[in-house]
């Protein structure tokens, strides 16, 4: 008998859940792609060096694997640690008609992140169980 897996989205105490990610960021002065550590519908931290002032208004586009570039206004929040130096950017337009695929996107990275958190914890029982042996 087969039985259903029932996959809940660790809820965060953020308004929308981060997921973790590495995908790449493009800014229209700079072709050089930048590594985005982490996404929320609206939300990301992107890695990089760029001093771009808190509260500026930017536009770049976000490029999800196997889909296509993203169009994304959005608001720089912070400036993230000295070990960890990045853009945290607060989303405020992407266009109407793209919208749908950025929430589909969010979704979908969402279960690829339980799907991870559940094959290491597999893997961590299963390697604890052949020590023990």
């Amino acid at each position: 008998m087969i039985q259903e897996l029932k996959i809940e989205l660790k809820e965060e105490r953020r308004r929308f859940p981060r997921c973790y990610t590495n995908i790449k960021a493009y800014f229209p002065s700079d072709e050089k792609p930048y590594r985005v550590s982490n996404v929320s519908y609206r939300g990301c931290f992107i890695c990089t060096n760029k001093k771009i002032p808190r509260r500026k208004l930017i536009y770049f586009e976000i490029e999800i694997p196997d889909v296509g570039r993203i169009p994304i206004y959005g608001i720089v929040v912070h400036h993230g640690t000295s070990k960890n130096p990045g853009l945290g950017i607060e989303i405020i337009e992407i266009d109407k008609n793209l919208t749908p695929v950025w929430g589909l996107y969010i979704k979908a990275l969402g279960y690829i992140n339980k799907a991870r958190e559940i094959y290491e914890k597999t893997l961590n029982e299963f390697c604890s169980e052949k020590e023990s042996k």
